[in-house]
């Protein structure tokens, strides 16, 4: 596809933004390091987390067919990023086409998580809404979730405050629905068992 070797990378510091909502695109990009969070700035000035993508993974895929990006990219720890500019990816997609089914394969995936994350945010009760998101993050034993993000980036993308999502986390370890340990959680049992 393309020579990696040549590609430019950036290093970020924790907090430090990739791009800002409204700038022009001009690249798709790899974590090779760190994590990066997007997201958005509302009407009201309020802050809304659309994900959080760590190393080892490309993120704004869909970057490739806009003008401008539509969300902030900051940095939430130390970070490093390969910066794949558009034209050279969408040629390299219309030259193999190997390249772009793998590539379409990745774009599905990420519409599956999206909605995902539309189901999640439809459950009213926060308690539910965290176990479906345990449960649809669960490992393929179908019990064991590693925690991908920290949890305040994790309660945002729940539509839910820190607060909520500590207590809530608490409440269902309380009632044996769940086991935490560090960043990884084991679900025990369903909230109606």
């Amino acid at each position: 596809m393309l020579d990696e070797q040549t590609l430019e990378r950036r290093s970020l510091a924790r907090n430090e933004m990739l791009f800002r909502q409204g700038e022009k695109v001009t690249a798709i990009y790899f974590v090779e390091a760190g994590r990066l969070r997007l997201e958005r700035q509302t009407f009201d000035g309020r802050s809304l987390v659309l994900g959080t993508t760590l190393s080892g993974k490309f993120f704004v895929e869909a970057a490739l067919f806009a003008d401008i990006f539509h969300c902030d990219a900051v940095a939430t720890e130390p970070s490093r990023v390969c910066i794949y500019p558009t034209a050279a990816v969408l040629n390299a997609l219309r030259a193999d086409p190997a390249n772009a089914m793998s590539f379409l394969s990745l774009v599905a995936h990420q519409v599956i998580d999206l909605r995902h994350r539309l189901e999640i945010m439809k459950v009213r009760s926060a308690k539910e809404r965290v176990m479906l998101y345990l449960d649809l993050n669960a490992g393929p034993d179908g019990r064991t979730v590693d925690l991908r993000s920290q949890l305040q980036d994790i309660a945002s993308e729940l539509g839910l405050t820190r607060e909520v999502l500590y207590r809530t986390l608490a409440s269902l370890e309380q009632a044996g629905a769940i086991e935490r340990a560090g960043a990884r959680i084991l679900l025990k049992r369903s909230l109606g068992s």
